[in-house]
């Protein structure tokens, strides 16, 4: 394995910027289309931005129905109160993206830890142990009465299948997927690096499913079901100006997933990758036509919103709070 040649080589390995930068032209065309540079932003008119960045994600969580969703508490600033649930339990910023300050927190010193890197903006969920976790893309035109799942990810959390004889350090040096995020894993696993897993055992080493944190992204979408169509559809319908986007979820099994039967962690609004194109069976070809006829939704979506009233974001000030992001 060279994991330098591997990124380079395979492009679910590369950063955001060089994947999407040849569509680049794609979107010069679809914004002189539009007549509007920020266009996207008018594909989700009930979330700031669209949902294209610095969103809330308690504001989405909260309108959904207390059956489809773990228990979640929103704190503003966590300081003397009380956990609500029970160790384990995750913790997520409010506003944030690919992962990034997502934690299952194990036991009080992992809290204590956390607590002291992010105490504001917290969104605390009880852990739904499962390891069936997706994400299903949703797009609703708003000249049409339902909307409907486009694709699904299915996801594979990074494990290791011990051998009897490698540590847990070179089991990580060893994996491709951990290779990337070694210095992490070193310091989660500091008190295991020795340990040596048996023939055969298996250990869940990142229970986040972010492609990011080592989790295999599959395509699922063969999976889809009138009923689970219509459960999404329905849960959809009742957040406020929302037509576009991923909702990342987990359920018991494949059966009560397709049934319907879930609860959903986050929404993701027009950032939303169509993460099943990073399953390694696709070649480079096929992840844009999936990449571009999501978008193509999208455009189509925020071009008939603004039609029926929605207007268009001022594209300047989208830009100075990118600028705000990227340089404060």
């Amino acid at each position: 394995m060279n994991p330098k040649l591997t990124k380079w080589t395979r492009y679910e390995f590369w950063s955001f910027w060089l994947f999407y930068g040849p569509l680049t032209p794609w979107y010069i065309y679809k914004i002189l289309k539009a007549g509007a540079p920020a266009y996207f932003c008018a594909a989700n008119p009930g979330i700031k931005w669209g949902g294209f960045m610095n969103y809330p994600k308690i504001n989405l969580l909260n309108q959904i129905e207390e059956k489809y969703k773990p228990k979640t508490v929103f704190f503003e600033e966590f300081t003397t109160q009380k956990i609500p649930f029970e160790f384990p339990f995750i913790a997520k910023p409010n506003i944030g993206e690919r992962g990034i300050g997502v934690e299952l927190i194990r036991n009080e010193t992992d809290w204590e830890t956390y607590i002291k890197q992010n105490n504001r903006d917290l969104i605390l969920q009880e852990y739904f142990d499962s390891k069936f976790e997706f994400g299903v893309f949703y797009v609703r035109l708003p000249n049409e009465e339902n909307g409907k799942i486009i694709s699904i990810t299915t996801k594979e959390f990074l494990a290791f299948v011990g051998d009897g004889k490698s540590t847990f350090k070179e089991l990580i040096n060893q994996n491709l997927r951990a290779f990337y995020r070694k210095d992490y894993l070193f310091e989660r696993y500091k008190d295991e690096l020795s340990t040596v897993l048996a023939n055969g055992e298996q250990k869940l080493v990142e229970p986040i499913g972010n492609h990011s944190r080592g989790t295999i992204f599959l395509d699922g979408s063969h999976l889809k079901t009138i009923q689970l169509e219509k459960t999404i559809d329905e849960i959809a319908k009742k957040i406020d100006g929302f037509f576009y986007g991923r909702i990342d979820l987990k359920a018991k099994n494949l059966e009560y997933f397709q049934n319907g039967n879930f609860v959903i962690l986050e929404i993701n609004g027009a950032n939303s990758e169509a993460t099943h194109i990073y399953d390694p069976s696709y070649n480079l070809l096929k992840a844009y036509k999936e990449v571009l006829k999501h978008l193509d939704y999208q455009h189509k979506i925020a071009v008939q919103n603004n039609k029926i009233g929605i207007k268009w974001t001022d594209w300047k000030l989208l830009a100075k709070e990118i600028m705000a992001r990227y340089t404060t």
